[in-house]
This record gives C-alpha cells, sequence and structure tokens, in this order.
C-alpha cells in the first residue's frame, strides 16, 4: 500500500504544475491577394432563379410524418490554446471544434439553424454533406446579428463532414481550417450488421481451420475527425503555408496530441514526474478540458469508429497492432481484414473492430510528418499495466472505489472515463450504441462547452484526482 508521504509526493508532483496563457486578439489575416479580392466582391455568390428559391424550405410536404431533428448552430469566433503555449484564433461552430457531432436516423429530416451573433468579425455559412439540396442560396453567408433555416432529408447512411461555407465561398479554406467543421451520422434505417471476423483455429484433428467470429452490432463508439492547422507565430491563420501544404499541426478532434497520456497516468504508474509516451504536451490538470486523456477499451468488444478526414491531406489510418476488420463507406462494405486505409480530403468510413489482447494500441495517420504534428491517439485495451492497477487499489477508498470502478468495466474507463469528445451521441435505435461507463471533461472548447458537459456528468479530472488523493490520504492516516 501507499504510504501517507508517497500520497503527498504524488500530490505536490501532480499540483506544481501550472498552465497559463495570453488570449491575444483574433486576426484573421491572408497574404494571398486572390482570396482578398474575392471577399471584396462579395464572395462568389451566384443569383439563381425564382424556381430555386424555395431550396431547403422545412415546410415540404415531404417530411409528413417524419422525424424532424433540430440542429442547432452558432457561429463564432474565439482564441483557444494551441500547443507549444500561447493561443490561436479560432473560428468555431457554438464555441468548440469540431463543432457538435450531428446523429439521426436514415429518412429523418435535419432541420439546422445557423446563428451569427452581433460582433463576429465575419459571416459564416453551413455545407452540410449529408444534404441534397441546391448548395446556392442554402449554403450562403450569413450576416453577424441574422440567422438561417434549413431543412433536408438524410437520405443516404454513413458519416458525413459539415463545415462553414466561408463568406459565400471566399475564404472558406480558413474559416474550416482555423475550426468550423464537424460531422453528421446518419444510422441506416435497418441498423448495422453484426461483425464478423475471421480468425484460425486447430480442431480436434490436429488441422488449422477458419474460425469465424460473430459479434453483436451493438457496439462501443468513437468519433475521430483529422484534419490539418496552419499559423502564423501570433496564432492566425496562414494561408502561405496552406497552399505550400506546409502544415504546423496535425489535429485529432481539434487538438493535436489530444489522446495521449497525461500527469494524472504518470501517477499511476508510480512515477508522477516522468512521462511515460513519448509526446505529452498537454500534460498538467491545470489545463483542465484542453488535458490530454486515453481512450479506453474493454478487450472482445466490438468497437465502431466513424473516421472524417476534414482536411487537405491525405489520412493513412492505421492501428498499431491491430488489423481493422471492416471498413464501411456510405452503405457498402469496402474491406474486412485489412492493415490501413486511405481517406482523401471530405472522405470517410467507419470502422470496426475488436482488440482481443489487453495493451496499448496507436492510433496513427500512417504520414510520418502527420505522426509527428499531433495524429497519435492512443487507446488502451482491457487493464494491461500491473503498476497501474496496484496504484489505483492502493488509492482506492470506500467513497472512491478507483480498482472497483475500473474491474467493474473491464477497462480503466469505469474509474477515469473516455474523453467526451470522442464519443459521438449514441443512437435513438436500439441495439446500436453500447454506452460508456463514464465520460470525462474535454475539448478544444470554450469554458462554458466545458462546463455544459460537467452538467450532463462528465467528470472533471482536475477536480476528481485531487479529491481522490486527499480522501485516500485521510483514510491512511487514519488507518
Amino acid at each position: 500500500m501507499f504510504t501517507i508521504a508517497a500520497i503527498a509526493v504524488m500530490g505536490g508532483a501532480l499540483f506544481g504544475s501550472s498552465f497559463t496563457s495570453q488570449m491575444t486578439g483574433a486576426a484573421f489575416s491572408t497574404d494571398v491577394n486572390v482570396l482578398q479580392k474575392i471577399h471584396d466582391m462579395g464572395g462568389l455568390e451566384l443569383v439563381m432563379p425564382a424556381a430555386f428559391a424555395a431550396a431547403g424550405d422545412c415546410d415540404s410536404d415531404e417530411y409528413a410524418d417524419r422525424t424532424v431533428v433540430e440542429f442547432p448552430l452558432t457561429g463564432v469566433s474565439i482564441d483557444l490554446p494551441r500547443l507549444g503555449g500561447g493561443t490561436f484564433s479560432a473560428m468555431t461552430f457554438s464555441e468548440q471544434i469540431p463543432g457538435p457531432t450531428l446523429r439521426v436516423t436514415q429518412g429523418d429530416v435535419v432541420k439546422m439553424t445557423l446563428t451569427i451573433p452581433e460582433g463576429e468579425p465575419t459571416p459564416h455559412g453551413n455545407d452540410m454533406h449529408a444534404s441534397q439540396v441546391s448548395a446556392v442560396p442554402t449554403f450562403g453567408a450569413v450576416q453577424p446579428g441574422t440567422s438561417m433555416t434549413y431543412c433536408y432529408i438524410a437520405e443516404v447512411p454513413g458519416v458525413y463532414k459539415y463545415h462553414c461555407s466561408g463568406v459565400n465561398i471566399a475564404a472558406m479554406d480558413q474559416h474550416v481550417l482555423q475550426g468550423m467543421y464537424g460531422i453528421a451520422i446518419v444510422d441506416p434505417i435497418d441498423g448495422y450488421s453484426k461483425l464478423v471476423v475471421e480468425k484460425t483455429q486447430v480442431n480436434a484433428n490436429g488441422d488449422v481451420t477458419r474460425d469465424r467470429q460473430f459479434h453483436s452490432s451493438e457496439a462501443l463508439e468513437w468519433q475521430i475527425q483529422y484534419n490539418q492547422m496552419y499559423l502564423t507565430d501570433d496564432g492566425t491563420y496562414d494561408a502561405t503555408a496552406m497552399f505550400a501544404h506546409q502544415t504546423t499541426y496535425t489535429a485529432v478532434n481539434g487538438q493535436p496530441f489530444g489522446y495521449v497520456p497525461n500527469e494524472i497516468h504518470n501517477l499511476l504508474n508510480g512515477h508522477p514526474g516522468t512521462n511515460i509516451f513519448v509526446a505529452q504536451p498537454w500534460n498538467s490538470m491545470d489545463l483542465k478540458q484542453y488535458q490530454s486523456q486515453l481512450l479506453f477499451t474493454p478487450t472482445g468488444v466490438h468497437n465502431r469508429i466513424f473516421v472524417e478526414n476534414h482536411g487537405n491531406e491525405p489520412v493513412y489510418f492505421h492501428i498499431v497492432g491491430e488489423i481493422l476488420d471492416r471498413i464501411t463507406q456510405g452503405s457498402r462494405v469496402q474491406s474486412a481484414g485489412t492493415e490501413t486505409w486511405l481517406l482523401g480530403g471530405s472522405q470517410n468510413m467507419i470502422v470496426d473492430l475488436v482488440f482481443d489482447e489487453a495493451g496499448i494500441y496507436a492510433l496513427v495517420n500512417h504520414d510520418y510528418a502527420a505522426i509527428f504534428t499531433g495524429a497519435a491517439t492512443i487507446f488502451v485495451a482491457g487493464l494491461p499495466l500491473p503498476t497501474i492497477n496496484e496504484t489505483a487499489a492502493a488509492i482506492s477508498t470506500e467513497k472512491y472505489p478507483v480498482i472497483d470502478g475500473a474491474v467493474g468495466a473491464l477497462a480503466y474507463s469505469g474509474a477515469l472515463g473516455n474523453p467526451y469528445d470522442a464519443i459521438p451521441p449514441y443512437s435513438m435505435m436500439e441495439g446500436v450504441s453500447i454506452h460508456h461507463p463514464a465520460k470525462n471533461v474535454h475539448c478544444m472548447c470554450s469554458d462554458a462547452v466545458a462546463a455544459a458537459q460537467a452538467a450532463e456528468g462528465a467528470v472533471e479530472l482536475w477536480v476528481a484526482i485531487p479529491a481522490i488523493l486527499e480522501e485516500s490520504a485521510r483514510v491512511a492516516a487514519e488507518g
């Protein structure tokens, strides 16, 4: 068991770190003259015949007897922390990157409303790739102080990007690459298929034969969204770097290296001052919702990952140590049992897989430049780390049964939760989504969005971990 002194040392190491940031003014600059000229003339706005004026109309008779799903968004510019310190000038849907995930069932009506607050320095639009409506005027610029609503039927299942359309296309690159993107998940009307994983076995005669293992269509679900960031030293958009394909960072769900170990995991590993991964840039609990977090899953469970590539560069999706058991795009299975799958810009897929062996697995964009600029995500399957298991048992108390939570869930998420922004909304259909045992507050987002996650029950680890250590020390002192 850990002594009071050991707990105190851990606590001191953990609480001694700090995070400071300067909130600099947003300046959305570009030195590409052609873009400025397009912007100055009002963008590439086409005047459509009156016959198209009702595109995206929400009063269509087609929508009768269908479920209507409201999807309100706010287009707003804020400053957010950047890798290495300081901030960058972010453009967001609803104060978070990526924007909120929409989840509907095939055949539902989506009613999207985009509001641009007074004082926002630029108009914004919203191009939803799941829609089949005339782009003009549906995705046109919404001026500050106004709102626009349009509707469409989500006819085709799959994962779909949505993104800001700029000011009638002008500066669309800047708006998207500074954060205005998200996904819509359209569940198939008949649900998802069972997962068949092909292995081998030795039969009673000593022959090696195929062993087809069947897993329920119900799955533990994740969302992974890739993009590039092109930033100047002062955190504004660098269009020159974008056109030259010189990436500053590669973001996963809006944050480079957002899903790697942190100082809490160092603590549980028994060495609070020693990192356990090569890159831990978001280490401190002082970072609150920006502290990096790991993804935890039990072994033997069907995992379903919704993946979207929002950026300019290809994504070579690979999980180190695993085979991708099934790849689906739209409503068609594209592959089974493959190592890597290529996604172009604005392309998506659903990855199904089962982690058979407890351990550590790195989900990467297998482009080395992308890996080392942020596209590394760590999965921990099962309970594979003896030191962490012992530490969890040592700090467990009746009030905070840390080890019981992990063992009960067959994954460390039972104690620490999984990051809120890596979990899509649960499906409204039965037999689709396995609920995570707990969520922790995590996002590239404003404090208000983080507070909303906590209000929904997500754990603020920067509050919970000190409380656990304090209670553990008290119990040890009394014992």
